[in-house]
C-alpha cells in the first residue's frame, strides 16, 4: 500500500485569528459610531453596520451579542475618544476650581457629540450609561472628596455629585433643545456657578450687574407702555436685545 500523501491545511496561529477578531470588532464599532453621528440611533441597524464593515450580520452578533451589546461598545468608544483628545484635568491647588472645570468638560462633551450623548445619558440607568460613564463619575467622586476634605463641600458627597450630574446633564439637554442660532453659552456658565454656589461654599463666578444687567430690566418693563410707536418700540427692543447678549460675552 502507498503512504498517504493527504495533507491538512495549516492552521492559523490562535494568536493571529485573536488579532484579527480585534480589528474587525474595532472596525465595527468604528462604522457603527459613524453611523451613529450621522442618523442617530435608528441608523445603527446590524445590516447596515455589516455592509458599511464588508461582514456578514452574524459575526456582529458572534462579536456582541444583541444590538444593545454593540451600542454599549459604541459608547464607550465614543466617551474614551473625546476624552482621549482633552487635556487630562491634573488637580490644582484649588479643588473647587478643578470640580468647575470637570463639570464644564462634561458639559461640553454633550455639547459636541450629541448622538452619543443622548445614547448614553437618555434612558435612565441604561447598560451604555453604565459602561460609558462609569470612569467619569468615579473622577468626579474623587474630585468632591477633595472639596470636602478643604472643608468647602456646603452638602453631603452624595448629593453633592447627583446634583452636578443633573444639572450638567440638564444643561446638555437645555442647550440641545434650542435652535442652533438661539443657543446662548452665557446659559451653560449660569448654571455650572449656580451648581458650584449650591454644594460648596464659593460663591459664584458671574458677571457683575452692568449695562446687561439694566438693559433686561428695561426690556421687562417695556410691555404696556405707551409712549413709544410701534417701530420705535420695535427698534428700543432690539438695541436692548444687543444690549443684553454682546456684553455678557
Amino acid at each position: 500500500m502507498g503512504n498517504d500523501q493527504s495533507t491538512t491545511a495549516p492552521r492559523e496561529p490562535s494568536g493571529t485569528r485573536a488579532a484579527k477578531e480585534d480589528q474587525t470588532r474595532d472596525r465595527i464599532v468604528q462604522a457603527a459610531a459613524d453611523l451613529l453621528t450621522e442618523g442617530g440611533r435608528g441608523a445603527v441597524t446590524t445590516r447596515a453596520v455589516a455592509s458599511r464593515v464588508g461582514v456578514s450580520p452574524p459575526m456582529i452578533f458572534r462579536l456582541f451579542g444583541e444590538k444593545d451589546g454593540l451600542l454599549a461598545a459604541v459608547a464607550e468608544y465614543g466617551h474614551d475618544r473625546f476624552h482621549a483628545t482633552k487635556n487630562p484635568l491634573q488637580p490644582s491647588d484649588d479643588p473647587v476650581n478643578d470640580l468647575r472645570s470637570a463639570w464644564s468638560l462634561a458639559v461640553e462633551f454633550g455639547q459636541n457629540n450629541p448622538e452619543l450623548f443622548l445614547l448614553i445619558y437618555g434612558e435612565p440607568r441604561s447598560a451604555t450609561m453604565t459602561a460609558a460613564a462609569r470612569t467619569g463619575e468615579e473622577r468626579m467622586h474623587a474630585r468632591i472628596q477633595r472639596v470636602a476634605a478643604a472643608g468647602r463641600l456646603r452638602v453631603d458627597e452624595t448629593l453633592a455629585a447627583g446634583i452636578l450630574q443633573a444639572t450638567a446633564r440638564g444643561a446638555v439637554l437645555q442647550w440641545l433643545d434650542q435652535p442652533e442660532d438661539q443657543r446662548d453659552p452665557v446659559l451653560i456658565s449660569a448654571i455650572r456657578e449656580a451648581t458650584i454656589s449650591a454644594i460648596t461654599t464659593e460663591t459664584a463666578i458671574l458677571p457683575q450687574p452692568g449695562v446687561a444687567h439694566a438693559a433686561r430690566a428695561l426690556k421687562a418693563n417695556l410691555p404696556g407702555q405707551t409712549s413709544l410707536s410701534p417701530s420705535e418700540h420695535q427698534l428700543l427692543n432690539d438695541w436692548l436685545d444687543r444690549l443684553t447678549t454682546e456684553t455678557a460675552k
